[in-house]
Parts: structure tokens; C-alpha cells; sequence
């Protein structure tokens, strides 16, 4: 008895600590895994380096403005990591899929810019496995080598978007037939990805559970249709549902095998096997098997918003399967319509926790939108573009048929969105989930969780409402809050005080056709609720300043546009000395240019001051030395506690005389990291410490946040890149 009861206590000691032992495994696991990606970046010694290399075209390449972006992986060269992302301005020619070509590249190791509630770009980087980033030279370096060396899948997927692309009378139609058909998303453009955000359709554009399911489902019916007649087939059955599982395999893999894709094929061939074996499944140890061989054959997928989506969306489908099983109706077809709308708000309430943190989205018209589009979907389109699929090597005709009548599907829905999309507050911004919003997070799942007649259910609409309505607080009527943000080489800093907003600067603007202010500014400004700027003040008119400007007034409404050169397109009011405004106890006063100062470019930058009391942010634009000292020959009160360092830490800026009068207890530099200039220089960082300051760098730090206040001074500084840094960020 003794011995049993040894044996008893090393079962439940197993048992106590199996949990513990699992969860310390994965993560193991999964830190060895990001140790591999982080091992195989670009040597830090060849990062803004030329370098002729031979590389292969690994994924279809997208156009975006007059720019191609290029997933490259080496064609030979040790000196190239597996895989590199980079731009190219003006190509020949568009390059094709498997493509060999011999270029100019200059890299550097994946990094991103860092701004509260704003994408981290550098994260999704490391969850891509792209382990350089850049662009290539251009000149006539650059040749096409081989272009014959692409593979029969490649080729195959090739030929499905040409065969799209003609079939379809528009882009739009074309583009999605490709992402459903073959997974190629290059051609979805950001004005498609925009509508099916704001719509709530994003899932239909992914090779999803859906889809492979689907494949397998019409691969099932044809199997079982084919081979039932038969005379003595006993197991057409099985047959066809290991039919079905094989075709739901290579539709996945035609389609590059996502997280989606790769969670249905796991538990469609579990259910294969189970009936093959004549057993019963579990569908949640099918979704726990799923999960774990999606996360031991790539631990960094867990990452992906598609790995957390994909399996919370079927984790919410099985629970309500569950509670419905009981009134199961005898004619189920008669109740689809109610359904679906039921199964649509129970994805609405029970992803809502996870959509909110991950995109800070409400989609309001998802659920109308879905009871059309998935039926139309799952019904129409994906059968017909599978039929294409199936007969592309067999027969043109039927191909273009097949696509024909899906693209004119698509183009009717298309309308429908446009105007779903069009209606008042269609577009839901979320605020960055932060400080007692957490506690709402989680209130929408009660309509998942609680059973149908709890008083307590209804708690999740309180729930969204809250969420939706949750704003962060603003600063104190005698404080304000600034923060420069990481925008690379150029300039943007936003001051928030109780009742107003004001933007100093708007960042770049690309050849690509995008801008700072898309990418970032505006962003973070709708992390923050900040629904209206009160003062957009553009400095000068150089574009790393002025650049996000067109941008900035389209998106948002904007008070007085402030510029220091009049020439500034866009401006109503010009930066003069002189000038004041206030906001509660916050003072704003503009120090340079004079009125009658004719000066242009860096010399006419505004220069404000913004005041809480006796503490004060001096934003100083692109001044120069002559600048400087006009300001401290007119008396201007220059002395901050905070200063914008003026031209990015340029020597031909921040003079001895200019460093001592403004005596700063913190100077921030907005520069871009690694810049072609080599700002800040090493001279004038030296020269702000001299003076006492604590010199910040956002290449280095990111966004820098302070709050500053009339009673206590400044507040900070936040340093963003510290306070969201993980190990696979670069290094401050």
C-alpha cells in the first residue's frame, strides 16, 4: 500500500506541475525561435553599404505610388540574409515571382519608428521573418538574370491572377479574386484594405478556415457523387472525406499555407482521421491539437493577428454550437437566416475584446455588411473562383466563365460596402486601450459567456459602449501635454491641453504617395481621441516639415494653419512675432520671424514658445544661427525647461550664446536614425549637456512624452522605445 501510495503522489505531483513544465517549454521554444530570426538579421557592418548581389523574387511584388515593394531572398550570396524587404523607385519593369536579378541594394537591419498607440512596424518586421530592410540604387546596375527559374506552383499562381485580371473589368475585382483564389495580396490596394477595415470584411480577403473548408466541402460532394453509385463501394463515405481533406491540403498550400489556412487543414484531417477510424471528436482537443502544432512548427506565428482571431473565432462558433445543441430545430435550413445573424453578433461581442486592442477599430456596420457578404462569399464567389481554380490547365473557356461571374459578385458587393461604408460613423476609431479602459475590455464577452436570460449578460453592451466612448483623460487646466513624436528625419510635435490641440510640424511626405502623417500622425492622434487640431503651425517650408500637411487637413478638421513662410500652400495665417493665444492657463507666443523680416527656408522658421506658468516647451523649427541671435538681441523669453533642438542638431544651428540662454533642463532632437546628415552631431550634443540638459534622440528613444504643469514643473520624460521595448526591438 505504501508503494501505491508513492505512485499516487507522483501522479499528482506530475499533475501539479504539467501546466508550469508546458508554459515554461513554449516559451522556451519560442524564445529560441526569435533568437534564430534575430541571429540571421544583416550584419550590422554591411547596414548602409552598396552592394551588387544576386537575389531571387520571392513574393509577388506590390506597386505602391511609383515604388515597387520587393521580398528578396539571396541568390547565392552569404552576405544577404534569407529574407529582405526593400523599395524601388522607377523600375524597368515590374519584376515577376521567381525571377533572378543581379542589384544595387543598400540595407539595414529592421527597425521602426516608436509612437504611443501607433502600428509597431518594427514588430511586425521581426513576425515576417524579414531580417533587412531597404531600397535599390538606382542605374544600370541593375539586370534581369534568369527569368525562367520560378516553380510549377509559382507559375500556377501566376497564371490564376493573369487569368483574373482579364476576366475582371476592374483592379478591385481582380485584386480580390487573386487574395481568395491563390492568397496574392499584392494587388489589394490601400483604399480596398481601408473599406474592408472600416466594413469588417478584412476576413474574407485571407485564405481562412472558410475557404479551406469549403474546398473541402465541394471536393467531398464531387468524391462522394462519383464513387457512391458504384456497385460494391462500401466505403465511398470515407473515401471522400479523405478526398476532401487532401484537397483542403493543397488548397492551403497553393494559397501559402497562413496560420488560417494551416489551423482548418489540422482539424480537418483530425475529423478525417476520427471517421476513417470510426471515433467521435472533440472539437475543442481538435482546436487544442490545432493550436499546438501551429505553435511547435512556428512559435513566432502566435504573434499574428490571424493565429489570435482564427482560433478565438472557432473557439466562440464551437461555444455557441454547444448551447444550441439542445433545441436543435427539425428543419434547419428554415432558421439559417436567424442563424446567421445570431452567429454574426456572438463574433461581434466575442472578438470585440481582441479586434479593439488589436486594430483600435469598431467596425459599427460589420454585422449588416457580414449577413450579406459571408453568404455571398461562401456561396457564390469562393465556389465559383475554386472552380476556376480547378480548371485553369484544363480549359480556358470554363476558367474565364468561372472568374467572369465571380469578378461581376465581387463588383456587386463592392457597391454595397461603398455605401455601408459611406454612412454616418461607420468608422469607429478606438483610443488606445490604457490605464481603467482595461476594465472594460473584457465586459462584451458576457454575451458570450452568460446564458440567453442573465441579467447580467447585457453588462457587454454596456461594455461596448464604454470602449467606444472610452477617451484618455486630458492634462489638468494648468498643465500641458507634448510629445515629439518619431517620425523619422523630420519634425512633428503635438501639444494637448485641457480643452485644445495644437501640431507643431506634420513630418515627410514619400515619393511612394505616403506620408509621416498618415503613417504616424495621424495615428496617434486617434489613439488619443484627438478629433480636431485647434492650431496646425508648419514651421517652414522644407517637406520633412511640411510634408504631412495635404494629409493632415483632409483627415481631420483643423482651426487656424499658422506657417512661417507664406508661400506655405495651405496656410490662412502667417507666423509673426509677436503673436499670442491662450488655452485655460496655457499660453502659446510666437517669437520669430518679425513682421517684416523677409526671410525664407530655415531662416523663417516660427519659433513658439509654449508656456504652463514659469515652465515652458520652446519649439524651435529649423532656426539657424543668425536666427539665434536675433532672438536673444529682441529680449525674446527663450530660457524653457524644454527645448526641440533646432535643425535636427545640425552644427549650423544651436550656438554657444543660444545654448546658454535657453539653459534647457531637457533637449529633444527629432532625427532619423542612421541619417544620410549624421544628425545630431556629436559636437552639439555635447554642447546641450554642457549646459545640464538631458539630450534625447528620438532615432534612439522614440517618442518622447512630458507633461508640464504651472504648480510642479515637468512631468517625464516618457521614453517610448523603453517603455514598449522587447527583446527583438534593436537596441537604443
Amino acid at each position: 500500500s505504501r508503494g501505491l501510495g508513492d505512485v499516487y503522489k507522483r501522479q499528482a505531483l506530475l499533475r501539479r506541475w504539467r501546466s508550469p513544465a508546458l508554459f515554461l517549454g513554449g516559451y522556451a521554444l519560442f524564445v529560441l525561435a526569435a533568437g534564430d530570426i534575430i541571429a540571421q538579421r544583416l550584419d550590422s557592418r554591411l547596414a548602409g553599404d552598396s552592394m551588387l548581389t544576386r537575389v531571387r523574387i520571392a513574393e509577388a511584388p506590390a506597386v505602391r505610388g511609383d515604388a515597387l515593394l520587393l521580398h528578396l531572398e539571396p541568390a547565392g550570396d552569404a552576405r544577404i540574409p534569407p529574407r529582405i524587404r526593400v523599395s524601388w523607385f522607377d523600375p524597368p519593369w515590374v519584376p515577376a515571382l521567381g525571377e533572378v536579378w543581379e542589384l544595387e541594394l543598400r540595407l539595414r537591419r529592421p527597425r521602426g519608428n516608436f509612437n504611443p498607440g501607433v502600428f509597431d512596424y518594427e514588430t511586425w518586421l521581426f513576425r515576417e521573418k524579414v531580417h533587412a530592410t531597404g531600397y535599390v540604387v538606382g542605374g544600370k546596375r541593375n539586370r534581369l538574370l534568369w527569368s525562367d527559374t520560378a516553380t510549377w506552383l509559382a507559375r500556377y499562381r501566376a497564371d490564376f491572377v493573369w487569368h483574373a485580371e482579364a476576366a475582371a473589368e476592374s483592379d478591385a475585382a481582380a485584386a480580390v479574386l487573386a487574395a481568395i483564389g491563390v492568397g496574392l495580396r499584392h494587388k489589394v490596394s490601400r483604399e480596398q484594405w481601408d473599406r474592408f477595415a472600416v466594413s469588417g470584411t478584412s476576413h474574407l480577403m485571407a485564405i481562412s478556415g472558410l475557404h479551406v473548408g469549403l474546398a473541402a466541402l465541394a471536393a467531398f460532394v464531387v468524391a462522394y457523387a462519383s464513387t457512391g453509385w458504384l456497385a460494391g463501394q462500401a466505403n465511398s463515405y470515407v473515401l471522400a472525406v479523405v478526398v476532401g481533406a487532401l484537397c483542403a491540403l493543397a488548397y492551403a498550400l497553393m494559397s501559402g499555407f497562413g496560420v488560417p489556412a494551416r489551423r482548418a487543414v489540422i482539424m480537418l484531417t483530425v475529423v478525417a482521421v476520427a471517421i476513417v477510424r470510426r471515433r467521435t471528436v472533440d472539437p475543442m482537443a481538435a482546436v487544442a491539437l490545432a493550436a499546438l502544432i501551429v505553435f511547435a512548427a512556428d512559435p513566432v506565428a502566435t504573434m499574428t493577428p490571424g493565429f489570435h482571431l482564427s482560433f478565438a473565432a472557432v473557439l466562440v462558433l464551437l461555444w455557441l454550437a454547444r448551447r444550441r445543441e439542445a433545441g436543435a430545430p427539425v428543419a434547419r435550413w428554415l432558421h439559417a437566416p436567424r442563424q446567421l445573424l445570431v452567429m454574426q453578433v456572438f463574433l461581434l461581442f466575442g472578438l470585440m475584446p481582441l479586434t479593439s486592442l488589436l486594430f483600435q477599430r469598431f467596425a459599427v456596420v460589420a454585422t449588416p455588411v457580414n449577413l450579406v457578404a459571408v453568404p455571398v462569399f461562401s456561396f457564390v464567389i469562393v465556389p465559383l473562383t475554386l472552380a476556376a481554380l480547378t480548371f485553369l490547365r484544363w480549359s480556358e473557356a470554363l476558367t474565364g466563365l468561372f472568374l467572369q461571374a465571380a469578378a461581376r459578385c465581387i463588383e456587386a458587393l463592392d457597391r454595397f460596402i461603398d455605401c455601408m461604408v459611406a454612412l454616418p460613423y461607420a468608422n469607429t476609431m478606438l483610443a488606445e486601450i490604457r490605464g481603467v479602459a482595461w476594465l472594460f475590455v473584457l465586459l462584451p464577452l458576457a454575451w458570450v459567456v452568460l446564458p440567453r436570460g442573465w441579467p447580467g449578460r447585457h453588462v457587454a453592451v454596456l461594455g461596448v459602449i464604454a470602449i467606444v466612448m472610452w477617451r484618455p483623460p486630458p492634462p489638468p487646466i494648468d498643465c500641458f501635454d507634448s510629445w515629439v513624436l518619431d517620425v523619422g528625419q523630420g519634425l512633428a510635435v503635438v501639444v494637448q491641453t485641457h480643452e485644445h490641440t495644437m501640431l507643431f510640424d506634420t513630418g515627410m511626405a514619400w515619393r511612394s504617395g505616403g506620408s509621416v502623417a498618415v503613417q504616424s500622425i495621424l495615428p496617434f492622434l486617434r489613439s488619443r481621441r484627438l478629433e480636431r487640431i485647434d492650431w496646425l503651425v508648419v514651421s517652414h517650408d522644407d517637406l520633412d516639415h511640411s510634408g504631412g500637411l495635404a494629409a493632415v487637413r483632409d483627415a481631420l478638421p483643423v482651426g487656424a494653419v499658422i506657417t512661417g513662410e507664406a508661400a506655405t500652400p495651405g496656410g490662412n495665417r502667417q507666423c509673426v512675432s509677436g503673436d499670442r493665444w491662450s488655452s485655460g492657463h496655457i499660453d502659446f507666443t510666437v517669437l520669430h520671424p518679425a513682421a517684416e523680416t523677409p526671410d525664407s527656408g530655415n531662416a523663417a522658421s516660427c519659433v513658439l514658445r509654449v508656456a504652463a506658468g514659469d515652465h515652458g516647451l520652446l519649439l524651435t523649427g529649423d532656426i539657424e544661427a543668425e536666427a539665434e541671435r536675433t532672438l536673444i538681441q529682441n529680449g525674446a523669453r527663450i530660457a524653457s525647461d524644454i527645448v526641440v533642438v533646432p535643425h535636427h542638431g545640425s552644427m549650423t544651428s544651436s550656438s554657444v550664446p543660444f545654448t546658454d540662454s535657453v539653459r534647457p533642463d531637457f533637449a529633444v532632437i527629432s532625427a532619423g536614425y542612421a541619417n544620410r546628415w549624421d544628425f545630431p552631431k556629436p559636437r552639439i550634443v555635447e554642447r546641450w549637456r554642457a549646459q545640464g540638459a538631458r539630450v534625447l534622440n528620438t532615432a534612439t528613444d522614440g517618442a518622447v512624452h512630458f507633461r508640464v504643469c504651472a504648480r510642479d514643473g515637468v512631468h517625464g520624460p516618457g521614453i517610448e522605445r523603453r517603455l514598449r521595448h522587447r527583446f527583438w526591438h534593436a537596441a537604443t
